[in-house]
């Protein structure tokens, strides 16, 4: 299921694997080119995280 575009944002604020893509390597434009998950590298294109960090993430934002 898709999320936010904000909590795609909060999540890559704090994830410690964040890795921002190269614009040769984005799938997606994020406006303002702040960290989302939509342009780290570990994002898939079916939109999971590969290392498995979005799901503990989100828990402990609410």
């Amino acid at each position: 299921m898709r999320s936010s575009t904000e909590v795609y944002k909060e999540v890559a604020e704090r994830c410690h694997a964040y890795n921002k893509k190269s614009s040769k390597d984005a799938m997606t434009n994020v406006a303002d080119g702040s960290k989302s998950c939509l342009n780290c590298k570990h994002f898939a294109d079916d939109e999971h995280c590969v290392l498995d960090l979005y799901d503990p993430i989100v828990k402990n934002l609410k």
